[in-house]
């Protein structure tokens, strides 16, 4: 009888307190961090790329993906965790694309994403994603949209924002170089921002196979990640400026 009790007592809504906490830890624990930021005219996702084998091919290896042509959503914790949602994310674009026949906003989908998590709070039984989802896109109306979504189901836009091991660190970077530039960045400069960022609060200068950026602007909303020659002449400007 005492057995059955303890065993209910793991999945009472203490419990489900107990597994939201574990999966904000999980996400500082993963050993990334993620930043994204909003410019004038552009937004940027920037996380280290981090292959735990050479065998492995490193383009199987990442954290952003594109959920529609003009969308994109940077992860922070488990990947396999996420692969589910992000299946969820374009199931709910297509079918916003097929009832209105236009692209679903990115607050929009953000909104969809926080109220799924939200809803898996409410049930016995069933474990958080243990992982963060960073959407940004151009909004027709609002231009440059970044959005954070945490397991919890909270969602809020940011000017630039950070997740992971070292958010805290990052963030306190993010503001200090916002207060210098309150008008906002342009394209290079909201890359390498980014960029010099997770450099700063990593410790780390990198090579550019060693992170990977994904980017959307109002010249060209379709969202992609740059190239490894594009990261080097980012890495380059950024060493010529130190």
């Amino acid at each position: 009888m005492s057995q059955s009790y303890k065993y209910l007592n793991v999945f009472s809504p203490e419990g489900k307190l107990l597994q939201i906490e574990k999966a904000y830890n999980a996400i500082k624990n993963y050993g990334l961090t993620t930043i994204a930021v909003r410019g004038k005219d552009a937004v940027v996702v920037c996380t280290q790329k981090k292959v735990p084998d050479k065998l492995i091919v490193k383009e199987s290896v990442t954290n952003i993906f594109k959920i529609t042509d003009t969308i994109g959503v940077m992860v922070t914790g488990s990947v396999t965790d996420a692969k589910s949602m992000i299946s969820f994310f374009r199931m709910v674009s297509a079918e916003f694309k097929f009832k209105n026949g236009y692209h679903i906003p990115v607050h929009v989908l953000a909104q969809k994403a926080s109220e799924r998590n939200q809803m898996i709070t409410q049930f016995i039984g069933i474990r958080l994603m243990r992982c963060s989802f960073t959407f940004v896109g151009i909004d027709e109306e609002k231009g440059p949209q970044v959005y954070k979504v945490d397991p919890s189901g909270h969602s809020l836009g940011y000017k630039a924002v950070a997740a992971g091991t070292k958010e805290q660190d990052a963030v306190n970077y993010l503001e200090k170089q916002y207060k210098k530039k309150p008008e906002g960045w342009n394209n290079d400069e909201a890359i390498q921002t980014a960029i010099m960022c997770l450099q700063n609060v990593i410790s780390t200068d990198f090579k550019n196979d060693e992170i990977e950026v994904g980017i959307a602007t109002t010249d060209n909303v379709f969202f992609r990640t740059l190239t490894e020659d594009e990261i080097e002449e980012h890495l380059n400007t950024i060493a010529d400026m130190n």
